[in-house]
């Protein structure tokens, strides 16, 4: 099947260069498809300089995505923090000896207190675990 020659629209360049288009495909109709000028497969190549000439119309230039959100940057962090208590979880078991299950238990606290920290989310001192 020969996807060189179909028709290409809605071309936007990419930060590494390539250009995310939508192909009409003979099958499947407009399909997205990443045109690169370094593709290992001829048809990618093809399409990308066709998107260059401009037979999809202009292509948009690269618009870096924006910074995350307070609640975007808020959820990364508990989610981190949440992997880090679960890694720990063996630390509050009963055959662990207390003395260890107390030093792991403060550090356990020190992540839940995470979301309490001046620049929470934005800056977070993680607390380092016990040795």
């Amino acid at each position: 099947m020969q996807l060189d020659d179909r028709p290409i629209r809605n071309a936007r360049r990419n930060a590494d260069d390539s250009i995310d288009l939508e192909l009409n495909h003979p099958e499947w109709g407009w399909i997205p498809f990443t045109a690169s000028p370094v593709d290992p497969e001829i048809h990618g190549r093809v399409i990308y300089a066709r998107a260059v000439r401009g037979e999809a119309g202009a292509v948009a230039p690269y618009e870096p995505p924006p910074p995350p959100s307070d609640e975007e940057l808020a959820a990364q962090v508990r989610a981190e923090r949440d992997q880090r208590l679960a890694q720990t979880d063996w630390t509050q078991l009963p055959d662990v000896p207390q003395a260890t299950r107390e030093r792991w238990a403060e550090y356990r606290q020190a992540l839940r207190d995470i979301t309490l920290q001046d620049g929470f989310p934005a800056a977070v001192q993680w607390p380092e675990p016990p040795n």
